[in-house]
């Protein structure tokens, strides 16, 4: 039976596992399935035509049950790396050949899920999501979230300006920042700390960025808050935050293939 959602999600990844027993929980046990980035590269993978004329891509593992993207309803993709461990012993030219088909048949994977995969990957084709502190600046900063000043150079000079010194101190145009919480974005919803200063600024801001779920991180500096950092894939290592993902999840899996 293909589960209902698909969580993608190396051994170590705590968040996804307290995700996963949220869904769990909701949808039942055989609606969700973890499945590790290292298993990927050791399903067979093919592609038919059905009965409606619809392309459907299966993944299937020895001993396991075969999942078709047509039959999934959302997948949450928390992927920092894609191994290959059949070809571990190969030499170095053979493993990056390797990691780069898998690569590809992964990427071409979750592409045909659309908006049902989480981050979207018709956003940013890249497995790990990035998002340059740049793009995430200026949507934050054009939806009314106080911004950090950073500054981005290729000069040394200025570099060696913004560098600590040995004392530990900060030059004067760096002024110390202190982490001051942080804004979860899931679809619709946000939580956490700052949620209710800046959550409906973090909401429009993830929507702008194309990204469904998206943590937002703020810092105190000198008399005010303001933005520091965004994380397309966040820890999610409290209850509430899986609790969040998990609604997003879920209603995206209600919804059902597109």
């Amino acid at each position: 039976m293909t589960p209902a959602v698909i969580i993608l999600a190396h051994a170590t990844d705590h968040g996804a596992g307290l995700v996963a027993g949220w869904l769990v929980r909701e949808l039942g046990v055989t609606a969700v399935r973890i499945v590790r980035p290292e298993t990927l590269s050791l399903a067979q993978w093919s592609l038919r035509i059905d009965v409606r004329g619809r392309a459907v891509v299966r993944a299937a593992w020895e001993g396991t049950a075969t999942i078709e993207d047509c039959r999934v309803g959302a997948v949450l993709n928390r992927i920092h790396y894609l191994p290959s461990p059949r070809f571990h012993r190969s030499c170095a030219k053979d493993r990056d050949y390797a990691g780069a088909e898998i690569q590809a048949v992964v990427s071409s994977w979750l592409g045909r899920y659309g908006d049902r995969v989480v981050p979207d990957m018709r956003r940013d084709g890249r497995l790990t999501p990035v998002l340059p502190l740049q793009h995430w600046a200026a949507a934050a900063a054009a939806n009314g979230l106080p911004v950090a000043v950073r500054t981005v150079t290729n000069s040394t000079r200025a570099l060696r300006w913004r560098t600590p010194t040995a004392s530990g101190g900060r030059g004067a145009s760096a002024p110390e920042e202190v982490a001051a919480g942080s804004v979860l974005v899931a679809g619709d919803q946000a939580g956490g700390l700052l949620a209710g200063q800046f959550g409906a600024g973090c909401i429009t801001t993830a929507r702008a960025l194309g990204f469904p779920l998206l943590e937002f991180r703020f810092a105190s500096s000198e008399s005010e808050t303001v933005l520091s950092d965004a994380n397309p894939l966040p820890p999610l290592g409290e209850a509430w935050e899986a609790a969040l993902t998990g609604q997003l999840l879920a209603s995206l899996a209600t919804e059902g293939p597109s």
